[in-house]
C-alpha cells in the first residue's frame, strides 16, 4: 500500500515538474556582429603575366561602406581542392583590390588557386569572407 502510493506521489510529482517547471521558450537574441563589418561583394579574378613572365592574379571587389572597415586580409591556398589550406599574403590591404605576383612555378599541367578576402573592422571583428577560385595553366 506504502509502494503504491509512493509511487503515485512521485508520478504526480513528475508531471508537475514537466508542466510547471519550465520556463515559456525565449526568443533568440540577434548577434550583434553579423553585419557589424562589410560583407566582400563582386569578387572577381582576372590572370594576366608580369613583364618577367610570372602569372599576375588580379583580385577586384566591391563593398558597402558602413564606416567600420579597417583593411581586408587577404590568404592564398596552392593545389588545395577543399580550399581549406591558406596562408596569409602580406600586407593587408587598405583599397578593395590585390594584384599577385608570387605564385610559385608548378609542374603539373594546371593547379587551382583559391584566394580568401576577409574584411577586418576597426574593431577588430572580422567580416563574410569572400572566396574565389582560379585555375592557372602551363603553356
Amino acid at each position: 500500500m506504502l509502494k503504491n502510493a509512493l509511487s503515485s506521489w512521485s508520478l504526480i510529482l513528475v508531471i508537475t515538474i514537466l508542466i510547471f517547471g519550465c520556463d515559456k521558450p525565449r526568443d533568440l537574441i540577434t548577434p550583434t556582429h553579423i553585419g557589424r563589418v562589410p560583407d566582400v561583394k563582386n569578387l572577381s579574378v582576372t590572370v594576366g603575366k608580369t613583364p618577367t613572365g610570372k602569372y599576375l592574379v588580379l583580385l577586384n571587389w566591391s563593398y558597402d561602406d558602413n564606416g567600420n572597415l579597417r583593411e581586408w586580409e587577404v590568404y592564398r591556398s596552392l593545389r588545395d581542392t577543399t580550399g581549406g589550406n591558406y596562408s596569409f599574403l602580406q600586407p593587408p590591404v587598405k583599397i578593395p583590390s590585390y594584384a599577385d605576383s608570387t605564385i610559385p612555378s608548378f609542374a603539373e599541367d594546371s593547379i587551382f588557386v583559391y584566394y580568401k578576402v576577409i574584411p577586418v573592422g576597426n574593431d577588430r571583428f572580422l567580416g563574410k569572407p569572400g572566396i574565389e577560385r582560379v585555375t592557372l595553366y602551363k603553356k
